[in-house]
């Protein structure tokens, strides 16, 4: 067990070691920066690093601001639209799954597993264009763009405006839940598509599986209710295949928001960062780069240990490599 947690935490360094040199070479692509190069480049790495480590990301050329303050305030909204994203597509993926599971020899089956295929192949980027433009011109109440309406000053405690608008004390505050939540749902309706269509293609060929085991058919022959069949065998057999898939569902989540962000106005760290590459801000987009990486690789990090507490094998594997 302890060359497996060793083994885990030098893959851990690496990864950060990499990912320094990665920002550090986009940061010393601005040449007020090459001073950190003298009086040679390693030293100039160990400073940045060093630098790093205080949490000073630096300061952004676009106003003069710290790139901390600002990061803390464009990330939010963007994991605002990744979670909402991945719990939609959880709580739609899974019944639908399900669903093709139990009728793969009938047309609802098929129907699904063919619809789940076109779907994870679906272009996010053209899809939210088209998508507002149909609900701008058919007058949909959720064809809003932007996090919120800026008539509503919601004061960030959270960075997420679904949360922190409940922090509000003010008389027409269900009007600025609702306002919050129009803005909320077109974004999340176009990401949840591919999730969505990913998790009820997993859902549906493991449940498929497990429904040919013997020990189901066995239990039906029994006559074991078929909600009961799904409670014991399918469910339990079924949902932890799905902890390993979220950490690459939530990056690809996170990809697609940072394209569609500008298409919806959405003050997201996908869009600034695309600022900062049209103003040729290389301070922002080297914090944006380090933001980013360490965001993925805590994911992984939880999904790990979520994976080591729910599964039996997975202990055993700890002790046994």
């Amino acid at each position: 067990m302890l060359f497996t947690l060793f083994r885990r935490l030098l893959l851990i360094g690496i990864n950060l070691f990499l990912l320094s040199l990665v920002s550090f070479a986009i940061f010393m692509r601005d040449p007020a920066n090459q001073v950190f190069a003298r009086p040679h480049i390693y030293s100039g790495y160990i400073d940045y690093v060093s630098n790093l480590l205080d949490g000073d990301l630096g300061i952004t050329y676009n106003g003069g601001e710290r790139l901390l303050s600002v990061i803390l305030t464009v990330l939010p909204p963007t994991l605002e639209l990744c979670f909402i994203a991945i719990l939609l597509g959880l709580l739609f993926g899974i019944p639908l799954g399900l669903i093709g599971a139990f009728k793969r020899k009938q047309f609802t089956g098929k129907a699904i597993s063919a619809i789940s295929s076109l779907g994870m192949s679906l272009p996010i980027f053209w899809i939210a264009p088209i998508l507002l433009y149909l609900a701008a011109v058919y007058h949909w109440e959720i064809s809003a763009v932007g996090q919120t309406n800026l008539l509503y000053d919601i004061r960030p405690i959270t960075g997420f405006a679904v949360i922190d608008v409940w922090f509000m004390d003010v008389p027409y505050q269900t009007k600025v839940m609702q306002n919050v939540l129009q803005h909320l749902a077109l974004p999340s309706l176009v990401l949840m598509i591919s999730p969505t269509m990913e998790i009820t293609k997993i859902v549906q060929q493991r449940a498929e599986w497990v429904m040919s085991q013997n020990y189901v058919k066995f239990a039906n022959t029994r006559g074991l209710g078929i909600f009961n069949i799904l409670r014991h065998y399918i469910l339990r057999n079924t949902m932890p295949l799905l902890i390993p898939h979220l950490p690459r569902l939530i990056t690809f989540i996170l990809a697609q928001c940072m394209l569609i962000e500008g298409t919806f106005a959405w003050p997201g760290i996908g869009r600034w960062i695309i600022d900062a590459l049209s103003l040729q801000d290389y301070n922002a987009i080297a914090a944006g780069v380090i933001v980013i990486g360490l965001f993925i690789m805590m994911i992984n990090l939880l999904t790990e240990l979520l994976t080591l507490v729910l599964d039996p094998f997975g202990k055993k594997g700890w002790y046994a490599r």
